[in-house]
C-alpha cells in the first residue's frame, strides 16, 4: 500500500512538471505561476530587448543571460513588444517591412511592406494595434495585430518620428522635426491633435513613463549639448538633465525609477536615474560586438492595463464617464458619453456628433460643428444677436459710438457694436478685442484662433512666451537705447536706469543716430559739425566718416543687409546714402522734397521710408535705390518727425512733433491709426521693442513709453535730459537678418554661424570650443588637460567629441559651473536673468548668476571692456606700446625694436641696405618665429596688412607676407572670405568665357578648312571626269574573257561620252544588255592596275560597268576598241573594269569572234 502511494505521489509529480516545462516555454523570462488550476505567465523579472547586428537579443537589468530572442533581422532595426501575447515586433528600416514573432516558437509573420520611410513604431497592447510613422510622407499609420485592416491617422505631419503610445488614456505621442521640432500628441483616431511643447533642438528617441504619466525624449543643441527632457502629458512641469550624449543611433526606455539608453560610441547599454540623473552605469560590463539600436524593457509594469475593478478600459476618460462597471473580463461594461458625444459601434469609447449634420439647431444662416458641441456662423456682411443663432445685417454706427470700426447691429436696445470673427467685444461695449481686433487679442506677437471666443497667443523665434501667456519676451543679452542728447550719445537701460555717455560732442549738435549689429557700431550726425561719424558700442576712439557735401543732417539710418548708409539733410531737402565707411556717396531722392527729417529702412522689404516736415508733410517710402516712391500719409500731417518699423507685425510708426500724435500704419499705409494724441509734449523719435514704444520728449526733455498697440500704459522713463532726439535700441533681435559673422568671423577663431543675431561658434574637426565659446582648442592638447575613461559622471560636459569633462571646468565641485542654455521653456532661469553678450551665466551655489567674461567688468548684464593700457594692468615691456582691444590688449614692440618672446630687444644692424625705419611693430602675442629667418615688417610697411594683419618680412625672399585674421584672406588681407570668393566664382567664369571662345575659333577654323577642303576635292574631280578623245577607249568585257579569286562586289557606273564636244556630259544611262550591243568587247592588259584604280566588279546582265579616273587610264595598257553598232555615231558606250587592290586578278584575253 504504501509502495503505491509512494508510486503515484511520483507520477504525479512528473506530469505536472512536464507540463510546467512545457508552458514555461512559452513564458518571457521561462517562469511559471500556478493558481488553482489555470496557469499563466507571470514576468517576476524584467528584462531588456535591444537589436544587436542582425538579431534581436535578451538581457537581464543587471547585464547578465544575454541571448538571442530572434535571428536574421536588419541591423537597424525599431522594436516593440506584446507583453500578454508574447511577440515582438520590428520595423527594417531599410526595406520598411514590418514583422512579428513569437516567444514561443521561430516563426515570424510579416505584417506589412509597402513603406521605406518607417520613422517610429508602437504596439497598442489593451486595443491590440500597430501604429508607426512615415517620415518622409509625413504619415502615422495603424493596423491589426495580424497586419490588416490599415488606415492612415494623420497626414500632412512634418518629418513624424519616435512614436509611443498610452493606450490606457488613448493618446499617441510623437516628434516633430523640420524647422521648429515639437513633441506633438493626438488621440488614437489621430483627432485633437496638439503640440505640447515646441523645442529649437534636435530631437530623438521619445518614450514614456506609463508609471508617472511623463514623457522622456533626447535633445541635442547646436553647440554640442545634450540632455535629457521630461514633461507631463500636457507640456508642462519640464524637467531637463544635462547629459553627455552622441547624436547617432539612440533608443531609450523607461523602468521604474531608472532610464535605460544605448551607447553606440562604446557599444554598452547605460542606466541613470530618471529624475535626479547623477553618474551613468554601465548595464554590460563588457563592450558588445555590435552597437546595441534601439531598446525595450519587457514587463508587464510597462504594459499595465487599466484597473478593472473601477473602470472599464474601453471607456475613452477624455469624453465620457462609464457606469455599471463590470468586475471581470468575462461581462462587457457599458460607456455612457458626455453630451456632444456617443457611443462607438463597437461599445468600448466614446466619439464626436456632427449637430449640424443632423439639423441646423436654430441658426439662422450658418452651422459649424465642433467637437462635443457647434456653434452658429454668419455670412460676411452679417453678425450674431445675443442669442449666438439669429443673424442681422451689420449697418454703419451712428454718431454716438465712434470706436467701433466694425459697424454697429441694431436691437431693441438700441445700438450695439459689432466684432468680427475671432474677437469679442469689450466691457466698455465699444471696442473689440481678439486676433482680428486692433489689440491681437492682447498678444504680443502671433494669435491662432481656437473657437470663436477663445484664441491662443505665441512667439516668433528668438522670442519666449511669458508666464502670462500674451507676453513675448526676447531672448539673448538685454537690451538697451542708445539716445542722441544734442551734446552726447547716452546709454540707457529700458527701464531708464544705467544711464552712462557713450560719445561726448559738447561743440556739437547730435541729432540723428543708429547702430550696426555686424559691427557693433553707433553711427551718429552732427549737424553743427556737418559730418557723420561712427564709434564703438563699447566705447573707443571716433571715426570721421562723412565730411564733405552735408547741410543740416537730422536721420540716419544703417542698412545692416545691404551695408549702406541712408541720412536725410533737411538743409539741402535730399535722401542720401553712401557705403558704411562713407564711400560712393550718392543722392537718391531730392525732387520734391522740402524738409525730410525722419529715415528708417526695412532692409528684407527693400524698402526705404522718411518723414517731410515742410509746407507740404508727408510720410514717403521707396526703393532702396530711391524710386517707386509711394505716400504713405499725407493728412491730418504738421511736423511728421522721428519715425521706426516694427519688424514683428511689419507697420511703420511716426510721431507728428507739433500735433503732439502718434501714429501706425501697415507698410502700405493702409489701416492708419491714432495710437496717441496730445500726451506727449512734442515728440522727436521713436524706439520699439518687445510690446513697448520709447519717445523722446523736446518738450519736457525727457523719454516716455506706451504700449505699442493700445497707446496705453503711458510711463515716464528718463528725465532732466539736455535734449534728446534720435533714439534706437540695441538688441540682436532689433533688426533681424543680420550676418554678424560678416565682421571679423563673429569672434569665432573657426567656424562661426549667425543665427538670430547672435554668432554661434564651432570648431572643425579634431578641435573642442574652448570655454569662452570662440576660440578652439586641439582635441589631443584638451584631453591631456582632463580625466580619461569612459566616465560621464559630469553633466556639465557640451562636447558632443569627447565625454571628458570640458576644459576649464573641471574641478565641478569647487567652484562655479557653466549654467547649459536650454531654450526649452520659461524655467529656463538664465534667459530671465538677460546676461551681457560678453558674460555668461555661472551655477554658484545651486543659483544661476551672470558674470562678466575676462577682459569685462560690469553687473554681469551690462559688461564694458577694461581698458588695460589706460589702467596700467598691462604687462607691456618699456620698450612696447600697449593697444587696447576688445576683451584684451596687445603689445607693440616700438621703432628699432623687435620682438623676441615677450620682451622687445634693439635691432642689430645687419648690411647697408636695411633702412633706420628697419623691421619694428610687431605684435608679440601673434609672432614667435625665428629672428634670422622672419623679420617684423618695418615702419613704412605698418598699413600693408589690412585688417588687423600682422605683416612679416623675409629677408632671403625679400618679400612681405601677411597673417590674416580669421575671416579674411589675399596677398595683403583685403578680402574677407565671401569676397575672396566673389572673386574666385569671377576669375573662374573669366576662365571658362576664354575658354569656350577659343573653342569656338577653332571650331570655326575647322569648318573653314573642312570647306576649301571638299571644294578643292570636288573641282578636282570636276576636272578629272572630262578626259580628251584620245584617252578614252571605248570597250567592252564579256563575263567569259577574264575570271577573279574574289567574290566581293562594288557598284558600277556607265558614261555616255558626246564625241567632238568637250565639258557636256548628259545624264548617266544605265549599262547596255549584251542583246543590244553583241559585239562589245574589250581586251585587257596582263598585269593589274595600280591602287588608284583598284576596286571591285560587279556583274550587271552579262555586262561589266565601271568608272575609273584619268590617271587610273594612264597606268593600264591599251585595250582593244570595238565600236558598238547599235549605238549612234555621236556617243560611244565606254566602259572601264577596275581591279581589287588586295586580290590577285587574272586576266585572260578574249577568244576570237567566231567566224
Amino acid at each position: 500500500m504504501l509502495a503505491a502511494t509512494i508510486t503515484a505521489a511520483l507520477i504525479c509529480f512528473v506530469v505536472q512538471s512536464s507540463g510546467a516545462l512545457a508552458l514555461g516555454a512559452a513564458c518571457w523570462d521561462e517562469r511559471l505561476s500556478r493558481t488553482g488550476r489555470n496557469s499563466s505567465c507571470v514576468a517576476s523579472q524584467p528584462f531588456l530587448i535591444f537589436g544587436h547586428g542582425k538579431a534581436i537579443h535578451r538581457m537581464d537589468l543587471d547585464g547578465k543571460n544575454q541571448r538571442r530572442l530572434v535571428a536574421g533581422v536588419s541591423s537597424s532595426i525599431l522594436l516593440d513588444f506584446h507583453f500578454r501575447e508574447g511577440s515582438v515586433y520590428w520595423a527594417d528600416q531599410n526595406t520598411g517591412v514590418i514583422y512579428k514573432a513569437s516567444v514561443r516558437r521561430a516563426h515570424r509573420q510579416k505584417l506589412y511592406s509597402s513603406d521605406r520611410n518607417i520613422s517610429g513604431l508602437a504596439v497598442d497592447w489593451v486595443w491590440n494595434s500597430v501604429y508607426w510613422t512615415s517620415g518622409e510622407k509625413g504619415k502615422i499609420k495603424r493596423m491589426d495585430l495580424n497586419g490588416k485592416n490599415e488606415k492612415t491617422l494623420l497626414r500632412h505631419l512634418t518629418q513624424p518620428s519616435s512614436i509611443t503610445i498610452d493606450p490606457n488614456s488613448r493618446f499617441l505621442f510623437w516628434l516633430s522635426g523640420g524647422i521648429t521640432p515639437s513633441v506633438q500628441r493626438s488621440d488614437l483616431t489621430g483627432q485633437r491633435k496638439t503640440m505640447l511643447i515646441k523645442i529649437r533642438e534636435q530631437l530623438k528617441a521619445l518614450t514614456i513613463d506609463h508609471k508617472d504619466r511623463r514623457l522622456f525624449w533626447v535633445q541635442f543643441g547646436l553647440q554640442g549639448e545634450s540632455a535629457i527632457v521630461s514633461c507631463d502629458y500636457n507640456g508642462n512641469v519640464l524637467h531637463i538633465m544635462d547629459k553627455p550624449l552622441r547624436s547617432g543611433a539612440f533608443g531609450m526606455s523607461i523602468f521604474l525609477e531608472h532610464l535605460y539608453y544605448t551607447d553606440a560610441t562604446s557599444r554598452v547599454i547605460k542606466r541613470v536615474n530618471k529624475n535626479s540623473g547623477g553618474q551613468s552605469l554601465s548595464v554590460n560590463i563588457k563592450s558588445m560586438a555590435k552597437p546595441p539600436v534601439d531598446i525595450k524593457v519587457v514587463h508587464h509594469l510597462n504594459q499595465p492595463m487599466m484597473d478593472y475593478q473601477s473602470t472599464f478600459p474601453g471607456c475613452n476618460e477624455q469624453s465620457g464617464n462609464c457606469v455599471n462597471v463590470c468586475s471581470r473580463l468575462a461581462k462587457e461594461g457599458t460607456c455612457e458619453c458626455d453630451k456632444g458625444f456617443a457611443l462607438s459601434k463597437q461599445g468600448t469609447h466614446c466619439e464626436d456628433v456632427n449637430e449640424c449634420a443632423h439639423w441646423n439647431h436654430g441658426c439662422s444662416l450658418g452651422c459649424e460643428n465642433i467637437p462635443g458641441s457647434y456653434f452658429c456662423t454668419c455670412p460676411k456682411g452679417y453678425a450674431l444677436l445675443s442669442d449666438r443663432k439669429t443673424c442681422q445685417e451689420i449697418t454703419p454706427c451712428g454718431n454716438n459710438i465712434t470706436k467701433c470700426g466694425h459697424g454697429c447691429l441694431m436691437t431693441d436696445e438700441g445700438a450695439v457694436c459689432v466684432c468680427p470673427e475671432g474677437s469679442i467685444l469689450q466691457e466698455d461695449g465699444q471696442a473689440c478685442t481678439g486676433c482680428s481686433s486692433a489689440d491681437n487679442g492682447g498678444c504680443s506677437q502671433t494669435c491662432t484662433p481656437v473657437t470663436p471666443s477663445r484664441w491662443q497667443c505665441g512667439c516668433l523665434p528668438g522670442y519666449q512666451l511669458h508666464q502670462d501667456g500674451k507676453l513675448c519676451i526676447a531672448v539673448g543679452p538685454p537690451p538697451y537705447l542708445l539716445v542722441a542728447n544734442l551734446v552726447d550719445v547716452r546709454q540707457i537701460h529700458p527701464d531708464g536706469s544705467g544711464d552712462h555717455s557713450l560719445v561726448e560732442e559738447p561743440r556739437g549738435t547730435i541729432i540723428a543716430l543708429d547702430y550696426d549689429p555686424v559691427l557693433k557700431k553707433a553711427f551718429f550726425a552732427s549737424t553743427r559739425q556737418k559730418t557723420i561719424e561712427s564709434v564703438d558700442l563699447n566705447g573707443g576712439s571716433r571715426d570721421i566718416l562723412v565730411s564733405n557735401g552735408l547741410d543740416s543732417p537730422e536721420g540716419l539710418a544703417i542698412d545692416w543687409v545691404h551695408r549702406r548708409m541712408y541720412w536725410t539733410d533737411k538743409g539741402q531737402s535730399t535722401v542720401d546714402c553712401s557705403s558704411l565707411a562713407g564711400l560712393n556717396k550718392e543722392t537718391l531722392v531730392s525732387k520734391g522734397l522740402e524738409e525730410p527729417r525722419g529715415i528708417a529702412v526695412h532692409p528684407l522689404a527693400k524698402k526705404l521710408f522718411w518723414t517731410d516736415m515742410g509746407a507740404h508733410a508727408v510720410v514717403e517710402s521707396a526703393s532702396l535705390d530711391g524710386t517707386d516712391r509711394v505716400v504713405i500719409a499725407s493728412t491730418n500731417l504738421v511736423s511728421p518727425s522721428g519715425l521706426t518699423i516694427d519688424f514683428t507685425d511689419d507697420r511703420l510708426l511716426w510721431c507728428d512733433q507739433k500735433r503732439g500724435v502718434v501714429e501706425t500704419a501697415a507698410l502700405d499705409g493702409s489701416d492708419r491709426r491714432v495710437l496717441l494724441e496730445k500726451q506727449v509734449g512734442r515728440p522727436f523719435d521713436l524706439a520699439v521693442f518687445e510690446d513697448r514704444l520709447w519717445i523722446s520728449d523736446w518738450e519736457h526733455r525727457e523719454l516716455r513709453s506706451i504700449h505699442k498697440r493700445t497707446g496705453k500704459e503711458l510711463q515716464r522713463i528718463k528725465g532732466n535730459m539736455v535734449q534728446p532726439a534720435s533714439i534706437v535700441m540695441v538688441h540682436p533681435l532689433a533688426k533681424p537678418g543680420a550676418d554678424v559673422c560678416l565682421h571679423l568671423n563673429g569672434g569665432c577663431a573657426q567656424v562661426c554661424e549667425s543665427k538670430l543675431g547672435v554668432a554661434h561658434c564651432s570648431c572643425l574637426p579634431h578641435s573642442i570650443l574652448s570655454d569662452d565659446g570662440k576660440s578652439c582648442t586641439p582635441a589631443d592638447v584638451a584631453n591631456k588637460t582632463t580625466d580619461s575613461g569612459d566616465d560621464d559622471s559630469t553633466d556639465q560636459s557640451k562636447t558632443l567629441n569627447d565625454e571628458s569633462i570640458t576644459p576649464g571646468l573641471s574641478d565641478v565641485s569647487s567652484g562655479p559651473t557653466l549654467y547649459t542654455d536650454k531654450m526649452v521653456s520659461d524655467q529656463n532661469e538664465c534667459y530671465s536673468l538677460r546676461c551681457d553678450v560678453h558674460a555668461q551665466c555661472l551655477l554658484i551655489a545651486g543659483s544661476p548668476t551672470c558674470r562678466c567674461l575676462e577682459g569685462f567688468t560690469g553687473d554681469g548684464q551690462l559688461c564694458e571692456d577694461i581698458d588695460e593700457c589706460k589702467q596700467g594692468t598691462h604687462t607691456c615691456g618699456k620698450n612696447a606700446e600697449c593697444q587696447n582691444n576688445l576683451g584684451k590688449y596687445l603689445c607693440k614692440c616700438q621703432s628699432g625694436y623687435h620682438s623676441h618672446g615677450k620682451t622687445c630687444q634693439a635691432l642689430e644692424p645687419t648690411s647697408q641696405w636695411v633702412t633706420t625705419g628697419s623691421p619694428a611693430d610687431v605684435t608679440t602675442t601673434k609672432h614667435h618665429s625665428n629672428s634670422n629667418s622672419v623679420e617684423s615688417c618695418p615702419s613704412t610697411h605698418e598699413s600693408y596688412c589690412l585688417y588687423q594683419g600682422v605683416c612679416f618680412y623675409f629677408p632671403e625672399m625679400e618679400s612681405y607676407a601677411c597673417n590674416c585674421v580669421s575671416g579674411y584672406m589675399g596677398e595683403r588681407c583685403q578680402f574677407s572670405d565671401l569676397e575672396w570668393w566673389e572673386l574666385q566664382q569671377a576669375e573662374e567664369e573669366k576662365r571658362r568665357n576664354v575658354v569656350i571662345a577659343a573653342c569656338m575659333v577653332v571650331l570655326v577654323s575647322l569648318l573653314s578648312i573642312a570647306a576649301c577642303v571638299t571644294y578643292c576635292f570636288g573641282a578636282r574631280r570636276f576636272f578629272h571626269k572630262q578626259p580628251s578623245e584620245d584617252n578614252v577607249s571605248e570597250t567592252s568585257v564579256t563575263d567569259e574573257s577574264m575570271s577573279e579569286s574574289t567574290s566581293t562586289s562594288v557598284p558600277r557606273f556607265y558614261m555616255v561620252v558626246e564625241n567632238k564636244v568637250e565639258g557636256m556630259f548628259p545624264p548617266p544611262m544605265g549599262c547596255p544588255r549584251r542583246a543590244v550591243c553583241p559585239s562589245c568587247s574589250s581586251e585587257t592588259a596582263d598585269n593589274a592596275l595600280n591602287e588608284e584604280t583598284g576596286t571591285l566588279s560587279k556583274h550587271n546582265g552579262g555586262y561589266e560597268c565601271s568608272m575609273v579616273s584619268a590617271a587610273a587610264m594612264e597606268t593600264a595598257k591599251p585595250t582593244v576598241h570595238h565600236s558598238c553598232p547599235s549605238f549612234s555615231s555621236s556617243y560611244s558606250c565606254t566602259t572601264f573594269k577596275p581591279l581589287v587592290l588586295s586580290e590577285s586578278v587574272s586576266l585572260e584575253p578574249p577568244e576570237p569572234p567566231a567566224s
